[in-house]
Protein backbone atom coordinates (compact mmCIF):
# COMPACT_ATOMS: atom_id res chain seq x y z
CA UNK A 1 0.00 0.00 0.00
CA UNK A 2 2.61 2.59 0.92
CA UNK A 3 4.67 1.60 -2.54
CA UNK A 4 1.46 2.88 -3.95
CA UNK A 5 1.02 6.23 -2.07
CA UNK A 6 4.88 6.91 -3.32
CA UNK A 7 4.62 6.16 -6.84
CA UNK A 8 1.38 8.41 -6.85
CA UNK A 9 3.50 10.88 -4.64
CA UNK A 10 5.96 11.38 -7.19
CA UNK A 11 4.15 11.00 -10.10
CA UNK A 12 1.96 14.25 -8.12
CA UNK A 13 5.52 15.93 -7.47
CA UNK A 14 6.61 15.46 -11.19
CA UNK A 15 3.27 16.75 -12.64
CA UNK A 16 3.37 19.64 -9.95
CA UNK A 17 6.99 19.88 -11.50
CA UNK A 18 5.13 20.21 -14.76
CA UNK A 19 2.93 23.27 -14.17
CA UNK A 20 5.41 25.06 -11.92
CA UNK A 21 7.64 25.60 -14.61
CA UNK A 22 4.91 25.91 -17.71
CA UNK A 23 5.91 29.47 -18.78
CA UNK A 24 9.28 27.80 -19.92
CA UNK A 25 7.52 24.58 -21.18
CA UNK A 26 5.10 26.38 -23.38
CA UNK A 27 6.78 29.29 -24.83
CA UNK A 28 6.86 29.76 -28.76
CA UNK A 29 9.74 28.67 -29.74
CA UNK A 30 9.43 25.45 -27.52
CA UNK A 31 5.88 25.13 -28.02
CA UNK A 32 6.59 24.09 -31.56
CA UNK A 33 8.98 21.07 -30.73
CA UNK A 34 6.05 19.70 -28.48
CA UNK A 35 4.58 16.82 -30.41
CA UNK A 36 1.58 17.43 -32.96
CA UNK A 37 -1.62 16.43 -31.05
CA UNK A 38 -0.42 18.65 -28.48
CA UNK A 39 -0.07 22.24 -30.24
CA UNK A 40 -3.33 21.36 -31.65
CA UNK A 41 -5.10 20.79 -28.30
CA UNK A 42 -3.54 24.01 -26.90
CA UNK A 43 -4.91 26.03 -29.77
CA UNK A 44 -8.38 24.56 -29.42
CA UNK A 45 -7.77 24.95 -25.55
CA UNK A 46 -6.72 28.81 -25.70
CA UNK A 47 -9.08 29.22 -28.19
CA UNK A 48 -11.86 28.16 -26.29
CA UNK A 49 -10.76 30.57 -23.16
CA UNK A 50 -10.44 33.69 -25.43
CA UNK A 51 -14.47 32.96 -26.54
CA UNK A 52 -14.98 32.70 -22.95
CA UNK A 53 -13.09 35.79 -21.86
CA UNK A 54 -10.79 34.00 -19.44
CA UNK A 55 -7.45 35.95 -19.66
CA UNK A 56 -4.50 33.77 -18.56
CA UNK A 57 -2.23 33.56 -21.16
CA UNK A 58 -0.77 30.34 -19.63
CA UNK A 59 -4.06 28.39 -18.87
CA UNK A 60 -4.37 26.22 -22.19
CA UNK A 61 -0.74 25.11 -21.71
CA UNK A 62 -1.41 23.91 -18.44
CA UNK A 63 -4.38 22.37 -19.39
CA UNK A 64 -2.79 20.64 -22.22
CA UNK A 65 0.14 19.13 -20.17
CA UNK A 66 -2.61 17.95 -17.60
CA UNK A 67 -3.96 16.53 -20.60
CA UNK A 68 -0.65 15.03 -21.78
CA UNK A 69 -0.09 14.15 -18.48
CA UNK A 70 -2.66 12.18 -17.22
CA UNK A 71 -4.05 11.06 -20.59
CA UNK A 72 -0.43 10.55 -22.75
CA UNK A 73 -0.04 7.10 -23.99
CA UNK A 74 -3.66 5.90 -23.90
CA UNK A 75 -5.93 4.67 -26.00
CA UNK A 76 -9.19 7.17 -25.66
CA UNK A 77 -11.95 7.95 -27.66
CA UNK A 78 -13.28 11.13 -28.53
CA UNK A 79 -16.86 11.30 -29.81
CA UNK A 80 -16.78 13.72 -33.06
CA UNK A 81 -18.69 16.56 -33.76
CA UNK A 82 -22.09 14.16 -34.99
CA UNK A 83 -22.14 11.85 -32.53
CA UNK A 84 -21.53 14.59 -29.56
CA UNK A 85 -24.44 16.32 -30.62
CA UNK A 86 -26.38 13.26 -30.98
CA UNK A 87 -25.50 12.27 -27.28
CA UNK A 88 -26.34 16.10 -25.85
CA UNK A 89 -29.52 15.90 -28.01
CA UNK A 90 -30.92 12.05 -26.45
CA UNK A 91 -29.44 13.55 -22.64
CA UNK A 92 -32.12 16.87 -23.60
CA UNK A 93 -34.81 14.78 -25.20
CA UNK A 94 -34.56 12.51 -21.41
CA UNK A 95 -34.76 15.70 -19.27
CA UNK A 96 -37.58 16.93 -20.99
CA UNK A 97 -40.01 14.21 -21.15
CA UNK A 98 -42.53 14.08 -18.64
CA UNK A 99 -43.97 10.62 -19.12
CA UNK A 100 -46.94 12.11 -22.14
CA UNK A 101 -44.91 13.93 -24.40
CA UNK A 102 -43.34 11.54 -27.08
CA UNK A 103 -44.86 13.19 -29.75
CA UNK A 104 -44.37 16.88 -29.13
CA UNK A 105 -40.62 15.47 -28.55
CA UNK A 106 -40.12 13.81 -31.86
CA UNK A 107 -41.90 16.80 -33.78
CA UNK A 108 -39.63 18.74 -31.83
CA UNK A 109 -36.00 16.65 -32.53
CA UNK A 110 -37.47 16.04 -36.54
CA UNK A 111 -37.27 12.06 -35.27
CA UNK A 112 -40.34 9.61 -35.44
CA UNK A 113 -41.92 8.71 -32.63
CA UNK A 114 -40.02 5.02 -32.46
CA UNK A 115 -36.78 6.80 -32.62
CA UNK A 116 -37.84 8.85 -29.38
CA UNK A 117 -38.84 5.70 -27.34
CA UNK A 118 -35.89 4.01 -28.23
CA UNK A 119 -33.82 6.94 -26.96
CA UNK A 120 -36.03 7.09 -23.62
CA UNK A 121 -34.80 3.47 -23.22
CA UNK A 122 -31.55 3.75 -23.58
CA UNK A 123 -31.23 6.90 -21.64
CA UNK A 124 -33.39 4.93 -18.86
CA UNK A 125 -31.19 2.11 -19.06
CA UNK A 126 -28.01 4.19 -18.34
CA UNK A 127 -29.74 6.33 -15.91
CA UNK A 128 -30.36 3.10 -13.56
CA UNK A 129 -27.05 1.42 -14.28
CA UNK A 130 -25.28 5.12 -12.78
CA UNK A 131 -27.53 4.92 -10.07
CA UNK A 132 -27.35 1.15 -9.19
CA UNK A 133 -24.12 -1.01 -8.34
CA UNK A 134 -24.15 -4.32 -10.82
CA UNK A 135 -24.32 -7.39 -8.31
CA UNK A 136 -21.86 -9.68 -10.39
Amino acid sequence: MSQQQEIFQTEASEFEALINNVSELADENVRQRWPSTLQSLSEVLNNELNRANVKDPELADKLTIALGHYFGGRDIYIPTGTKLKSALRNIAIWREYNGRNIEQLASHYKLTERQITEILREQRQAEVKRRQRELF
